[in-house]
């Protein structure tokens, strides 16, 4: 084979793997495109809507609103930890869609802004999981994206299999803060496995995460100083392990291998905006990466500058569910399986467009 025909070769493998979504699998819709169908039985459109602290976690709120949902237990693959999980099986031998949620970063499987997530899934006759991979990210070494977290998500994605009949072309995975940051753990080490990751206002570096929360008000930083061993200062131990931890350091690996949407708030003042971007930098090819200036000016000014907007495909599309909870779409770029959406917002989660979008997605 001469290098001109590897060249094409390779090429069409790549393609094969990654084709470039058609616009009705993006955010968003078309132009007077037609209701999904979908129910949406929650009244809620954003976490920060839902009753209570965003922290909250308890059973029986999970019971009241979710009368058919599990409170379960999954041996550790690892060590001999039982991770508990809340967990739902549609009846019936047909094979449905799974959806996994991970809770985000200061509390456990029981967060209860996530019961909106599980009553769509129960609705929609959906599987549905939503693990602890060992709680919240207090300090504990065994926190915070640790190998015994991604063992534990392992875990609890095999639970569901092999407890529910779930359609393995339809495997969605979801999260929200410090769940974004473990969902995309997760999707880079297991990148044929889902076929769409939505990815709400991600924590992607936790050296600069940590550098931005130093000295502030917040817990975040000792946090991670625990859970690293130490300050992650340049050339120190704590640092290599932070930089092990952090998604950063895995998901370019996996580029143009997962379906993703990365969605943030513009406004977002705990976790900044920029993590978002250069996750999805690390994802995509270099002519489709926004620059450092441009990163900047978002930042800084908490604006898109004219010249992405000019590559946005905001202006052409729709976006009812973002409007409804009055979250505009300022920025929405996408290159090859990879999609990012900034909105009008500050460390928020929507509901709705986050699931319509997953159910879009199928894995050939």
């Amino acid at each position: 084979m001469t290098g001109a025909a590897l060249a094409l070769a390779l090429a069409g493998t790549a393609e094969a793997q990654a084709p470039e979504p058609g616009s009705e699998r993006l955010m968003g819709q078309e132009a007077e495109a037609e209701e999904s169908g979908l129910e949406h039985p929650s009244e809620h459109l954003v976490v920060t809507d839902f009753p209570g602290e965003l922290t909250d976690a308890d059973l029986a709120t999970w019971q009241e609103h979710v009368p058919d949902i599990q409170d379960v237990e999954i041996p550790s693959s690892a060590d001999d930890y039982q991770q508990p999980a809340m967990f739902y099986a549609p009846d019936g031998e047909e094979e449905r869609p799974l959806l996994m949620v991970l809770h985000s970063w200061s509390t456990d499987y029981q967060q209860n802004i996530d019961i909106p997530l599980a009553e769509f899934a129960v609705a929609n006759d959906w599987a549905f999981i939503h693990p602890d991979f060992r709680g919240a990210n207090d300090g504990r070494p065994e926190s915070t994206a640790s190998e015994l977290v991604i063992s534990d998500m392992e875990d609890a994605l095999e639970y569901a299999r092999e407890n529910a009949s779930v359609d393995e072309s339809r495997i969605y995975l979801l999260g929200y803060s410090g769940g974004a940051m473990n969902a995309l753990h997760l999707a880079s080490r297991q990148p044929d496995t889902f076929a769409g990751v939505a990815a709400w206002v991600p924590v992607y570096d936790l050296i600069s995460w940590y550098e931005f929360h130093h000295g502030s008000a917040e817990d975040y930083a000792e946090q991670i100083e625990g859970a690293c061993g130490g300050v992650p200062e340049e050339g120190s131990e704590a640092h290599d392990e932070c930089a092990a931890r952090s998604p950063k350091a895995h998901v370019p690996d996996a580029a143009g291998e997962i379906r993703v949407v990365i969605a943030h708030g513009i406004h977002d003042d705990i976790v900044p905006v920029d993590q978002a971007l250069h996750a999805y930098n690390d994802l995509v090819e270099e002519e489709a990466r926004l620059s450092q200036e441009q990163i900047e000016v978002i930042e800084e000014n908490r604006e898109v500058p004219d010249d992405l907007i000019e590559r946005s495909l905001h202006e052409e599309r729709e976006y009812p569910h973002f409007d409804a909870a009055e979250a505009t779409v300022l920025l929405h770029l996408q290159s090859g399986p990879t999609e990012l959406v900034l909105f009008d917002g500050e460390h928020d989660m929507l509901y709705r467009p986050g699931l319509e979008w997953l159910a879009r997605q199928e894995r050939e």
